[in-house]
């Protein structure tokens, strides 16, 4: 990375912030901010676009940079950032760009630089550019804060205790971005992070990819116990975690929701996993001491994995220990999948009284295959997207129920609850689904919701009883509180109640019933013109929101502003191949191509999306076929149109025909081959994370007619 003038770096005690005179580094290119690099087959540009070469600089500053490549392009892995001669962040996605806290670094004259790696290895020779921190900081921040294990927030009256789960997620992709809102939707009670911030755990990488009280997974720190990951723990330091999490102990337990948590370092450069080491010897004392009958662990290696990563037996001690001590779960990541593990004693072997494990290491930052398989494993998810998510508990004084969501939906992967070794047998029933409600969103569909039971061990699942035309339905489900019923007929009522079942089989008594009656047959599939002022009737969002003032009938509409991810997408209770989409929309900015609407098939596949061009041109792109088809419509800012896509689902002979304002646009009706996968989901916005835009959506109408202005 070019010469160093000179360099001196100070880890602080209790691993406080760093830097005591910033380097130079010179730059590696004649202009300026870029530099190229050449090897076989192609020429990397690497480019600092923001801030300006030789700027003065204080507070939060954004930095940006660009990479363009020419000749046979492998695809850029990730950019890493440098300042003054010091590793200091990588960005894994385009756009390349971060917030600087300039006021972390001690004054002075540094090198700000960035380099690429591409995905067949190759590293770019780094850009440079110079600048000058100007915020009075003349020694190196020291953070004298001490940090306190949180106990969570306190369940509303009949609510359970949650505990969401997940880590190897603090990327700053748009996964960890997806986990993130699920997690934020939850509002959990506590929360633990199973460790691993991105890349090197920097002091950078935490304020950026962790996250502020706004962003990522910075969005519930006050309601976080953290586990310190191997990224963070280099050569045997972590200043920015532990500067992060203001001093934190390597180890620590508190209780929350009538449990008692423990958190450990099970880093092999801590080492302290064996009789007679620091950590062990508090971990025997701490769990002699704890009088509950509940006791989850949590550390960042598992000791049982079938993924790339394998098996801990550094930690078999440790596990030995917690078998010992009537512990009840171990929590872990490292990992990059979903494992829960069969209840395991001392040894390993299966034994209904001993330890489950979960090894949630699937927040965000890629997933890994499983390279093995163990019959003691009871659940793996190991494929991406779907595997993007995280662990939720629900504590209760005798066990826990547990469920594992993934982000990319309302998709339920694994879900049950366990027993506490020190609870009492169980003859308690759940308490009774309350708020039963229903609705027929079609002439063929009723959905319903209710309220979670509670119980004293944990909810496994509820029986939905149906009586009306076609005599009683009992169906067994989840542990979700929501669903819909597609065997029903139109222009006929129905009666519905639910009940809960916990984990030992007790059965709770039938909740109050709810009257559902079919329309008859609809042309309107679904509609929405956001007047109830939220999002409710989407299934799954990120990012979208209301707001009243771009409106163009009512009160309210929805709003997408990108970036991040701006997008809602509704999942239809029965797939359809014939629909038309109908949309009112208002373009206040945009930058490159803005999707404002897609059709999805059930399992999320995009089939067809209509978009705005980059030249502003009115477009959609075929999906399957992977073609894009543009208009010489041109689509104007600041005032409100109308948008409408008919979709044929029939192969080869599929049919698009497009309407903007009212008119017919001809080069966007046509005969394509759109597959012979039924319509599932409709998306509004779009879904990418490279998009900048504020679009105003309103008077959204799917359906199987054409929609009359």
């Amino acid at each position: 990375m070019g010469p160093l003038r000179r360099l001196a770096i100070v880890f602080l005690a209790g691993g406080a912030l760093l830097v005591a005179g910033l380097a130079s580094v010179l730059p590696a290119a004649a202009a300026p901010g870029c530099t190229t690099s050449t090897t076989a087959g192609y020429e990397v540009i690497v480019c600092i676009t923001a801030p300006s070469d030789g700027a003065s600089l204080s507070g939060n500053v954004t930095v940006t940079a660009t990479v363009s490549v020419t000749g046979t392009n492998p695809g850029v892995r990730r950019m890493v950032f440098g300042l003054g001669g010091q590793y200091l962040l990588t960005d894994y996605q385009s756009p390349y760009t971060f917030v600087l806290p300039t006021a972390k670094f001690v004054d002075g004259q540094p090198a700000l630089t960035v380099y690429a790696i591409m995905r067949d290895g190759f590293e770019s020779s780094p850009a440079s550019i110079h600048v000058t921190f100007g915020n009075g900081v003349t020694q190196p921040p020291v953070n004298t804060n001490t940090f306190q294990p949180s106990s969570g927030t306190q369940p509303a009256p009949g609510q359970p205790f949650v505990l969401a789960v997940t880590g190897d997620g603090a990327s700053g992709e748009a996964n960890a971005l997806g986990v993130t809102d699920m997690l934020a939707s939850w509002d959990p009670n506590l929360f633990l992070y199973t460790g691993d911030v991105y890349e090197k755990g920097a002091p950078t990488e935490f304020f950026n990819w962790y996250g502020t009280s706004s962003t990522y997974f910075g969005r519930l720190k006050a309601v976080t116990n953290p586990t310190i990951g191997n990224h963070e723990f280099e050569a045997g330091v972590a200043p920015g975690y532990f500067d992060y999490w203001d001093n934190i102990p390597n180890y620590y337990s508190v209780d929350a929701g009538g449990w008692h948590v423990v958190v450990l370092n099970s880093n092999s450069q801590f080492g302290q996993f064996g009789p007679g080491s620091p950590q062990y010897q508090w971990l025997n004392a701490d769990l002699l001491a704890n009088q509950l009958p509940c006791t989850l662990v949590a550390f960042h290696h598992p000791v049982y994995s079938v993924g790339p990563q394998g098996n801990t037996p550094a930690m078999n001690d440790i596990w030995k220990l917690l078998v010992d001590r009537g512990a009840d779960v171990v929590l872990t990541g490292h990992d990059h999948s979903y494992q829960r593990w069969q209840p395991l004693d001392r040894n390993g072997n299966v034994d209904p009284t001993g330890i489950t494990q979960f090894v949630v290491g699937s927040g965000g930052h890629a997933i890994q295959s499983f390279v093995r398989t163990d019959p003691r494993l009871a659940v793996g998810a190991d494929s991406a997207p779907a595997a993007y998510g995280a662990l939720r508990m629900e504590l209760n004084a005798g066990g826990a129920a547990y469920r594992y969501e993934g982000y990319k939906g309302p998709t339920v992967l694994d879900s049950g609850a366990l027993t506490c070794s020190g609870a009492a047998q169980d003859t308690t029933p759940p308490s009774v689904p309350a708020g039963l409600a229903g609705s027929a969103t079609s002439s063929n569909s009723v959905d319903l919701s209710w309220s979670a039971s509670t119980d004293n061990v944990g909810v496994v699942g509820y029986d939905v009883k149906r009586d009306g035309p076609g005599g009683q339905v009992i169906t067994p489900i989840g542990t979700q509180t929501t669903f819909t019923d597609t065997s029903v007929s139109p222009a006929s009522t129905y009666t519905y109640a639910v009940r809960a079942r916990d984990l030992a089989g007790n059965p709770s008594d039938w909740s109050s019933s709810v009257d559902v009656t079919t329309p008859a047959v609809s042309t309107v599939i679904f509609t929405d013109g956001f007047e109830s002022g939220n999002l409710s009737q989407w299934t799954v969002v990120s990012g979208l929101t209301t707001q009243q003032s771009q409106v163009f009938s009512g009160a309210w509409a929805a709003r997408a502003l990108a970036p991040p991810v701006s997008q809602a997408q509704k999942y239809l209770g029965t797939p359809v191949t014939d629909v038309y989409y109908r949309l009112r929309f208002l373009i206040t900015s945009r930058t490159g191509v803005a999707y404002l609407g897609k059709l999805r098939t059930s399992t999320g596949s995009s089939i067809i999306g209509v978009h705005v061009s980059s030249t502003g041109k009115l477009a959609y792109r075929n999906d399957v076929a992977g073609v894009t088809r543009t208009s010489t419509t041109t689509v104007t800012n600041g005032v409100w149109h109308e948008v409408q896509l008919h979709v044929q689902i029939a192969g080869a002979s599929s049919l698009v025909e497009t309407w903007y304002d009212g008119a017919v646009i001809g080069s966007l009706t046509r005969t394509e081959n759109l597959g012979s996968n039924p319509i599932g989901r409709l998306q509004l916005g779009d879904n990418d994370t490279n998009r900048t835009f504020d679009i105003a959506y309103d008077d959204l109408v799917l359906g199987r007619e054409f929609v009359a202005p």
